[in-house]
């Protein structure tokens, strides 16, 4: 009983913290887009908004599938650049995100959450290390 009680509590703050994590979970209208296409738009440690500054920026293209679709893209900031790639599904995405550390090539996975209307892109990726970062922008 007490193994139970355990697991259902793990389970309630997992649920509880990927319902906080998202942005805004709400009925996104589905529009119609090519099966490819390109997006660009900014990274922030803040929701987007006036008051977020912008870190870096993100680019790159996309191809749609049935359910879903793939990325691939590169990310710069100030002191750093690297790339991005994975797979979406309706509002959530996984993938791995990788940058160059002394002559390296390293990378970690990325989990997040992704809305897309009217030529508009937002979302939140988190990774296992560094803080969670939102990303606003367009897509053609």
């Amino acid at each position: 009983m007490k193994k139970i009680a355990i697991v259902f509590v793990c389970l309630m703050f997992l649920g509880i913290s990927v319902a906080a994590a998202a942005p805004g979970m709400r009925q996104l209208q589905t529009t119609t887009l090519d099966p490819t296409g390109i997006f660009s738009g900014d990274i922030t440690y803040q929701r987007p908004g006036p008051n977020a500054t912008i870190v870096g920026t993100i680019s790159g293209n996309y191809t749609l599938r049935n359910r879903g679709g793939q990325f691939n893209g590169e990310w710069n900031t100030d002191n750093n650049t690297g790339t991005f790639r994975g797979r979406f599904g309706r509002h959530i995405f996984l993938g791995r995100i990788s940058m160059m550390v002394n002559g390296t090539e390293r990378s970690l996975p990325v989990i997040g959450f992704i809305g897309a209307r009217d030529g508009v892109l937002i979302g939140r990726g988190m990774s296992l290390i560094g803080p969670a970062l939102y990303f606003k922008g367009t897509y053609i």
